[in-house]
């Protein structure tokens, strides 16, 4: 075996591996959000001394803000339950079981996952709400998503089936809330998002579109596990052999 095809074998050994496992970061520039309290929909209002206020829509947490585009908010297979008890329209979006990440606090850290919220943040001048639209859902997304409020008889804030708009908007006037977030099947998901908010004396502000991208993967099974080490050791084996080839 050539040097030309032992790098390709550790490029399709380097593809198994990762799509077995999965990985914490994607590329080097972009953060992986897995657990902990993440406020993913932050509207930020900025004013840097006489010019005009702007609002911005990022991504906090306790390891800092983020871009949007910068974070990947990882859904645990540990967050896969029962929509039993939930009300109709939420099971007839996310099926019978589906990934929900818990409002509750002891709830979320006892799971491991995220805890999200939503929050108003920044010296705004007064309390005029926050709206939050969602423009479009990606077209690659595999299932459906559900944004609710099961403190407040389980309403319905954002939801997408594929990539056609249910519920696009809901307003904030608190600080900080947080709600359910729910999807309907494993993979990756993105969604362009929105802020707008009436400053009372420069108007209406909007926040640029951003992106955010949800990832949804189960952690793979004892099978899959032992199926990977076995890729593993064969690969090893056969870059071995490929090496001491090449040493001749």
């Amino acid at each position: 075996m050539n040097a030309l095809r032992s790098h390709r074998w550790t490029v399709r050994l380097g593809i198994a591996l990762t799509a077995a496992f999965g990985t914490a970061t994607v590329w080097a520039d972009v953060t992986t959000l897995s657990s902990g309290h993440v406020d993913i929909f932050e509207a930020e209002y900025e004013q840097v001394g006489v010019d005009p206020p702007t609002l911005h829509l990022g991504a906090h947490s306790d390891a800092g803000h983020f871009e949007p585009a910068d974070v990947i908010l990882q859904v645990k297979n540990a967050a896969y339950t029962s929509t039993s008890g939930l009300p109709a329209p939420i099971i007839t979006i996310l099926g019978s079981n589906a990934w929900i990440l818990p409002a509750d606090t002891e709830a979320a850290a006892t799971l491991g996952v995220i805890e999200a919220g939503i929050a108003k943040a920044g010296d705004f001048p007064d309390g005029n709400p926050v709206t939050f639209t969602l423009l479009s859902a990606g077209a690659s997304n595999p299932g459906n998503f559900v944004l609710f409020n099961t403190a407040v008889s389980n309403q319905i804030r954002l939801s997408a089936t594929g990539t056609s708009i249910g519920t696009n908007s809901f307003t904030l006037s608190s600080a900080h809330l947080h709600w359910n977030w729910g999807f309907s099947a494993p993979g990756t998901y993105t969604f362009d998002m929105q802020a707008s908010y009436t400053d009372p004396v420069d108007g209406l502000l909007q926040s640029p579109v951003e992106t955010y991208t949800f990832q949804v993967v189960p952690e793979p099974s004892a099978w899959a596990l032992a199926g990977t080490a076995a890729i593993g050791v064969a690969g090893l084996r056969r870059l071995r052999r490929s090496a001491a080839l090449n040493r001749h």
